[in-house]
């Protein structure tokens, strides 16, 4: 049997360069829409609440995503795989998955309410998690109904929801500000933006699948046990990626705690941006894998193009403008957190490329790997912060953070290579640079302000990157045959 033709010449390169650009910058569009909500609430939050106040609403807020992430047990990814594979089980596995979601969110968040009274939290911050906990349920029921969206390429929903949702939040929390309600009023406004996200999921799909809960025990078991490894693995990964910010609250203070926050909003803002990506992406690689497509290296090695092409502007403005990016946002309180920030971008970098990685191997089903290569990374993130942080400040968190993906980025990249022989070709890498020394030219000869001058450099490079040969054109090329006759 001869091999599909690969190249993106043929129909089917053409149709995966439609696919992956259609569904990505549909996505991207609008997280670029929910990211800015998200951006004005951390405006709002940092003027209004201060550098304390604000460092014990993020310790809060990052000490239930653990939960958040554990109580998940994969069950997202599980569920996505199954009716990727097989579309016609969507309605029994949505219906069958709910219901066991529900009673496992509300036993973890339950456990972790009693773990967050045995750490040394303030009493703020303790109040801050309670209600939080909330919204944490509002959030792990919409991840069960997210994968319906996802597999269906209708992701424009979850999309929505979100703006909804941080928009309500948003109101709310300037509502909280002018009436004086204190901090216990902008926690409860994000738990009701987390409420009407999930309603609006809920809602749009149950107009075209019954989602009736459905109690089969059995099923439950072959779930979970099909998902446990790369739920646990995800957990921990989200633990390293966050709990430097928790560590510092505990082994600092909450003041240093809000400008490692601060640092870090910008971090969130790009990653969830570029993991609208790795989102698109992965429905086609969980297909191609489990049909032994050969087509897998080609689909892999556009990702990685897209993801760098994507990243590499986001790097470069954050290390020119990151002083600017936090008195600007945050306010001069918040000033020192920029020298955090810079030290976040290698960080940043590592982190891109393992967001399109840790996709594959979920896709090749490797949970055990990812779960030791999980547990290990987070062991070494704990050491290198319980021994560090205490002397040196919230600084060494970034380059801990760093190390730690660094590692993860290597690990996953050897997975891959022994499961699909994949070695990632770099010919795009000059076209990337090229563009990046268009971008630096023109911030430093065009006399603007500093954010206005970035903002149009990173138009330079992208009008460069298109102007070249690669991924970038051909992108834009296959939208262009998907818009014509």
């Amino acid at each position: 049997m001869t091999a599909p033709d690969s190249s993106l010449a043929s129909p089917e390169g053409i149709a995966f360069v439609r696919r992956l650009g259609v569904n990505t910058i549909a996505q991207t569009a609008g997280l670029a829409g929910g990211t800015l909500l998200g951006f004005l609430n951390f405006l709002a939050v940092t003027r209004g609440l201060g550098p304390e106040a604000f460092g014990d609403l993020t310790a809060a807020s990052v000490f239930l995503l653990f939960p958040v992430a554990l109580a998940d047990i994969g069950l997202a990814t599980g569920v996505l795989r199954e009716i990727s594979v097989a579309p016609e089980r969507t309605e029994h596995v949505l219906r069958a998955s709910l219901p066991l979601r529900f009673l496992i969110a509300v036993g973890v968040l339950v456990a972790a309410l009693g773990v967050s009274h045995v750490l040394p939290f303030t009493d703020r911050a303790q109040t801050a998690i309670w209600l939080g906990a909330i919204g944490s349920l509002f959030t792990l029921l919409a991840l069960g109904v997210q994968p319906f969206f996802q597999a269906r390429l209708q992701m424009h929903v979850p999309v929505g929801a979100t703006l909804a949702g941080r928009a309500l939040t948003l109101a709310l929390i300037l509502g909280a500000f002018a009436a004086d309600l204190g901090f216990s009023a902008v926690v409860l406004a994000y738990v009701v933006g987390a409420a009407l996200s999930f309603a609006i999921l809920f809602v749009v799909a149950a107009r075209q699948i019954s989602l009736r809960p459905l109690l089969v025990p059995d099923y439950w078991g072959t779930l979970v046990r099909g998902s446990l490894a790369i739920g646990i693995a995800t957990g921990l990964f989200l633990s390293y990626y966050r709990i430097d910010t928790v560590l510092v609250a505990l082994l600092r203070d909450s003041r240093e705690a809000g400008l490692y926050g601060a640092a870090f909003k910008f971090v969130e803002i790009a990653e969830v941006l570029v993991a609208a990506i790795g989102v698109s992406v992965f429905p086609s690689f969980a297909r191609l894998v489990a049909t032994g497509d050969v087509r897998i290296r080609v689909a892999l090695q556009r990702s990685m193009d897209v993801i760098l092409a994507f990243s590499a502007p986001i790097l470069v403005g954050i290390l020119l403008v990151a002083d600017e990016l936090i008195t600007v946002s945050a306010g001069a309180e918040f000033a020192p957190a920029a020298s955090a920030l810079r030290l976040l971008v290698p960080y940043l970098a590592f982190l891109f490329v393992s967001a399109i990685l840790i996709r594959i191997a979920a896709a090749l089903h490797v949970d055990t790997y990812v779960l030791a290569l999980a547990l290990a990374v987070l062991v070494l993130n704990v050491a290198l912060n319980v021994v560090l942080l205490p002397e040196y400040g919230y600084k060494v968190a970034a380059l801990t953070s760093t190390a730690s993906e660094a590692c993860v980025a290597i690990a996953l990249s050897a997975i891959v290579w022994r499961r699909l022989g994949f070695v990632p070709s770099l010919r795009y890498v000059w076209v990337i640079g090229l563009a990046v020394a268009a971008m630096l030219a023109s911030y430093w000869l065009i006399p603007l302000p500093t954010l206005i001058a970035v903002a149009l450099a990173s138009v330079v490079y992208g009008l460069v990157l298109v102007a070249l040969p690669g991924t970038a054109r051909d992108v834009l090329a296959a939208l262009a045959r998907r818009t014509g006759p």
